[in-house]
C-alpha cells in the first residue's frame, strides 16, 4: 500500500474517532419522573427550585424537584406557562414499614401571594389501602392553577405527607410563578 493511501486511511480513521467523541450518547427509560430523578440524585443539588422541607421520624428526603407534565424539569426561577400542570417529585427514604407495606397520607395547599387558599386536599390518598415501601420510596404530586384569569405575583404550595400507621412526616413548601 503506498503511502497517500496510508496517510489517506489513517485520517479517515482518526475523522471518525473524533466524530464518535463528539456525539452525545444518552439513554431514556421512558418514563420522564424515573429519568429527571437519575438526573438530579446525579447532580450535586438534589433539593431544586427552592424547596423547603422538615423531617420527622426517621425520614430522609433524597431528592425534590419540579417537572412540567411533559417532563420537562422546571427551571430554577420556577416560572411557568399558563395552564400547565407542574410535578412535585419527592423522594424519600427510611420509611417504617409493615409487612412491607407503608399507609401513606398526602396533602396540599396553594396559596396566592395575597394569603388566599386557592386549593386544599387533606389526604390525596385517603382510600388506599397502603403502597409497598418501594412505591412510597417517590412521591408525585400534581399542581394545576385553575383560575388564569387573575395571575398573582407568585403561588406557594404547602405538603405534608406522612405515615399513617407511625409519627413520620415530611412538611414542606415551594413557590412559583405563572408567566403573564
Amino acid at each position: 500500500m503506498n503511502t497517500t493511501i496510508k496517510k489517506l486511511l489513517t485520517a479517515l480513521f482518526l475523522l471518525g474517532i473524533l466524530g464518535l467523541s463528539a456525539c452525545n450518547f444518552s439513554v431514556t427509560s421512558g418514563n420522564a419522573t424515573a429519568d429527571n430523578l437519575e438526573t438530579v440524585s446525579k447532580s450535586e443539588q438534589k433539593i431544586r427550585n427552592g424547596i423547603q422541607s422538615e423531617v420527622f421520624g426517621g425520614l430522609k428526603v433524597e431528592s425534590a424537584f419540579l417537572m412540567l407534565e411533559t417532563g420537562e424539569l422546571v427551571s430554577e426561577e420556577n416560572t411557568i406557562k399558563a395552564g400547565d400542570k407542574i410535578k412535585f417529585v419527592l423522594k424519600l427514604s427510611g420509611w417504617k414499614a409493615e409487612n412491607g407495606m407503608v399507609q401513606i397520607g398526602a396533602g396540599e395547599q396553594l396559596v396566592n401571594s395575597n394569603q388566599v387558599v386557592m386549593m386544599r386536599e387533606d389526604d390525596l390518598f385517603a382510600n388506599s389501602k397502603g403502597v409497598s415501601e418501594k412505591d412510597a420510596e417517590v412521591i408525585t404530586l400534581i399542581m394545576e392553577v385553575l383560575n388564569l384569569e387573575t395571575i398573582y405575583d407568585f403561588y406557594q404550595t404547602d405538603f405534608k405527607v406522612w405515615n399513617k400507621a407511625t409519627d413520620q412526616h415530611v412538611y414542606g413548601s415551594y413557590r412559583f410563578k405563572i408567566k403573564k
